[in-house]
């Protein structure tokens, strides 16, 4: 989990940085790939949120049938 979280954080801020320095220009050609770029990037983060968001709910899910097992 935690070489995940490690991995997310480091994407949110390298593509932070390819958004700051590449998708400022809109001259020519560089409007058409400014899109691409764009596209990539949501449905990059679109990849981590659905990653987040499928372990938190096997972690919550581990977590709550170990307790359960632990009571019972």
């Amino acid at each position: 989990m935690v070489e995940g979280m490690e991995l997310v954080s480091r994407l949110i801020t390298r593509y932070a940085i390819f958004e700051s320095l590449y998708l400022k220009t809109t001259v020519g050609a560089a409007a058409a790939a400014k899109g691409q770029l764009t596209e990539a990037l949501l449905k990059l983060y679109a990849a981590i949120l659905r990653y987040l968001s499928k372990a938190r709910r096997y972690y919550d899910r581990s977590t709550a049938s170990a307790l359960t097992c632990f009571l019972l």
